[in-house]
């Protein structure tokens, strides 16, 4: 079992070790100090705050680390149980704290085994996930410069509690373990059993069924990645789109296939599948529609042949008319605009002769009786109708003389 500690890179400086005080970390915690080794070894306990024995655990690792003469992190994590999917919030949060704590000479060592693949894939299977989720744990991924190994993936449960009896380690036993609240719980406890009987080696199985869908999602990454760079069109300071007769020439799970990657890409959380097989027939619709697809951080529309992702934070509510004269500098603060007067003719390829300026914003259901001429810019710079209201109005000398993109 010392063998999985290989992964491990010789340039690496400090070894963190995700320590809960369990059963599995407590194993991978007894492997590190069995190596000769020239990175320093830090447990790192997270305490969630879920359980009547949370503070129990952490005085054990507490006391586990001192027995070794290690010296020990711990984080408190106040998480409100109440709310729905706690083990995924609980996941997020934790992920994020180590990569916020840890950088360049880092690495992470979390003791997930082939049991928690083989639970992980069931989870997401009945979850409906896609390749992306069937894929599983990863065996080592990146959080920021951190690297983080999963060095047990390969060996089960039972193969860790032999080399545990062998070692006579010591280990916490949680016993929130046996709240069957949690999802993985009762899938560990009341149907993974079941499966056991039937089948003994299950767990491989879909271990190896995993590493099958990690090498699936690999390759959609790549045609993705080939599509993206066909068909995405970028422009400077606007969210990336895509080319709508291009998406539409791609065979359906291409085009699904290029979506999920745009998503992700831009960091929001993924459409469910209902949602992104209505996006599909939305891409049909006539040339003048003006469909939408709504989620909570951000929204899929399309305009002028091409798809637009829309983050919810950028559609700011502008109002009003900022009159600058003939001021050299030109800032909105809550509009976050910021630049030069100079700056500001260039962007409009119109000479400046001291000009008074001004900047205005339209507002819904004001009469304008530049509204002809405003509207025919809006098309001429092809501004999706959402980002109107956002769009400052240039006028010079009380003239509008084009728009601020």
């Amino acid at each position: 079992m010392r063998a999985c500690l290989e992964s491990i890179p010789e340039d690496i400086n400090r070894v963190f070790v995700a320590y809960s005080g369990g059963l599995d970390s407590s194993v991978l915690l007894h492997l590190l100090l069995s190596e000769k080794r020239k990175y320093q070894i830090v447990p790192w306990h997270i305490n969630h705050g879920l359980v009547d024995s949370a503070k129990q655990m952490e005085q054990f690792c507490l006391q586990q680390a001192a027995d070794n003469g290690l010296e020990i992190r711990v984080h408190q994590l106040d998480l409100d149980d109440t709310g729905s999917n706690i083990e995924a919030v609980a996941r997020r949060l934790r992920y994020r704290l180590f990569e916020r704590h840890s950088g360049r000479g880092d690495c992470i060592l979390t003791a997930h085994h082939a049991d928690d693949q083989a639970e992980t894939f069931l989870l997401n299977a009945l979850r409906a996930s896609g390749a992306a989720g069937l894929r599983g744990i990863a065996r080592q991924r990146y959080l920021g410069e951190t690297l983080l190994l999963r060095p047990l993936l390969g060996y089960s449960r039972a193969q860790l509690e032999a080399y545990a009896a062998e070692h006579e380690i010591a280990w916490f036993n949680d016993p929130s373990n046996q709240n069957l609240r949690f999802d993985r719980n009762y899938l560990r406890h009341e149907i993974l059993p079941l499966l056991k009987n039937r089948w003994p080696n299950f767990n491989m199985a879909l271990s190896t069924c995993s590493e099958i869908q990690s090498e699936t999602q690999a390759m959609l990454v790549e045609v993705a990645q080939q599509d993206y760079a066909t068909l995405s069109i970028q422009r400077p300071g606007a969210e990336t789109r895509l080319d709508l007769p291009g998406l539409l020439a791609l065979s359906d799970g291409r085009r699904k296939n290029l979506v999920r990657y745009w998503i992700d890409l831009a960091g929001q959380a993924p459409l469910p599948q209902a949602r992104l097989q209505e996006l599909m027939l939305q891409l049909q619709a006539g040339i003048d529609a003006s469909p939408e697809i709504a989620m909570p951080n951000y929204s899929i529309r399309i305009y002028d042949r091409q798809l637009f992702l829309v983050n919810a934070s950028r559609l700011q509510d502008c109002s009003g008319e900022f009159d600058f004269g003939l001021k050299p500098e030109i800032e909105i603060p809550a509009l976050e605009l910021c630049l030069t007067r100079g700056q500001l003719f260039e962007r409009l390829g119109i000479e400046d002769q001291a000009q008074s300026l001004m900047l205005k914003f339209r507002r819904e259901g004001e009469s304008n009786p530049d509204s002809h001429r405003l509207k025919r810019l809006f098309q001429q710079h092809r501004v999706p109708p959402w980002q109107r209201s956002q769009t400052a109005q240039v006028y010079l000398d009380g003239r509008l003389e084009g728009l601020l993109l």
